[in-house]
């Protein structure tokens, strides 16, 4: 297991602050009137299926994500097939159409999967929801640690070790709009994609450091 300070502190920076305020006053609307169904959120390192685009980040630039898209340039070589882990820290929103956010799972959630997406993680297993229709997933990540075992070779050089998606704040929000109509009795399951190789290309060989914006650019979420 990687073990390592946690970020979160009590003095929390007003951004971050802001964020959970702002999540937890919408989740005070009206939720139960239509009955429930059930949620699971499981997480990959790497879903089999090609990636979607990425989507930029809050001020980023679609130019300026190319380098980090599974198509782009960082991608052009087979050498890159990292082999390790990926163990993340981060709290779970759904959202409805009409703006209250539910959290799911509990405060703090941890998982650990391989880079290579052949495990998957349960997040939240099997969680009473209201029944209604979802169109939006916030993650707000605390901590990305990867422990690389073989396979990253960023300008020639292998990187074995610890590195991490270095967080500028207390948190990372992550938004994706999602389309989910959720039944009474219905079970749903929400798969979060890392898609960790293809940010782990950007990682800077001097910091062991892969930027946030790169990382959340590339995060996707898809209902199954």
């Amino acid at each position: 297991m990687m073990h390592r300070p946690t970020r979160l502190s009590s003095a929390m920076s007003a951004q971050a602050l802001m964020v959970f305020l702002t999540l937890g006053a919408t989740a005070c609307g009206n939720l139960t009137a239509g009955g429930f169904g059930e949620a699971t959120v499981a997480v990959s390192g790497d879903q089999p299926e090609a990636a979607a685009a990425p989507q930029p980040a809050p001020g980023m630039e679609p130019q300026d994500s190319l380098a980090a898209s599974p198509s782009g340039p960082s991608q052009s070589s087979d050498e890159n097939d990292p082999e390790g882990e990926v163990e993340v820290e981060f709290r779970l929103f759904l959202v409805t159409e009409a703006g209250n956010a539910l959290a799911l799972g509990d405060d703090q959630l941890r998982v650990r999967v391989d880079l290579q997406g052949r495990n998957e993680a349960d997040a939240v297993d099997r969680q009473r929801i209201p029944a209604t229709r979802y169109s939006e997933l916030q993650i707000v990540f605390t901590e990305i640690d990867v422990e690389v075992e073989s396979g990253l070779v960023i300008g020639g050089v292998e990187i074995v070790g610890l590195v991490e998606v270095e967080i500028e704040d207390i948190t990372l929000l992550v938004t994706r709009q999602i389309d989910l109509d959720v039944d009474i009795e219905e079970s749903v399951e929400l798969v979060i994609d890392l898609n960790a190789p293809a940010w782990l290309a950007a990682l800077d060989p001097l910091t062991l450091t892969v930027d946030e914006a790169v990382f959340a650019s590339l995060i996707d979420v898809a209902v199954r």
